[in-house]
């Protein structure tokens, strides 16, 4: 499905999980059954909410102890990424990512904003070194992770 045929679906806390909602377009288009198409888009939303909670644990743990790995950051990065390719392949775009993300994760929109551009930037795990700290990227995030890949294709 091309992108721009993406359909817009958003989720809502309910009880323990998520409950979604899906634009009038998905019951009209008739490619799917749009009830399987939506639980499944739940589902894929509920686990990379719960993989991103988890990481969000980690970071909080790490800033504690007064160093946050870069590569934990990226990991977040990289799980909204796979969240979005998920739901592109259901034929779905979230509407209102940073405002669903910032909700369900109790991160400020700016911090979620740096995650996802420091990913972005720095497309490969490899790139990331365990040993590097978030400070060196929180600033300037886009020039820096553009630095990371610079030197490492090198």
């Amino acid at each position: 499905m091309t992108r721009e045929a993406r359909r817009f679906v958003s989720f809502e806390p309910a009880g323990d999980g998520f409950v979604g909602f899906a634009s009038i377009e998905l019951a009209v288009a008739g490619d799917e059954d749009p009830e399987v198409t939506l639980r499944q888009a739940v589902a894929a939303y509920s686990r990379s909410v719960a993989e991103m909670r988890s990481l969000m644990g980690r970071i909080a743990a790490a800033r504690q102890q007064g160093r946050v790995p870069a590569r934990l950051v990226w990991d977040l990065g990289d799980s909204a990424f796979r969240l979005d390719a998920v739901l592109s392949d259901l034929g779905l775009q979230l509407d209102g990512l940073y405002a669903h993300l910032c909700r369900d994760l109790g991160v400020k929109r700016k911090w979620l904003e740096k995650a996802l551009t420091f990913r972005r930037h720095a497309p490969d795990a490899g790139l990331v070194a365990t040993s590097l700290n978030w400070g060196q990227f929180a600033k300037g995030t886009r020039r820096a992770a553009r630095a990371l890949c610079r030197r490492a294709s090198e």
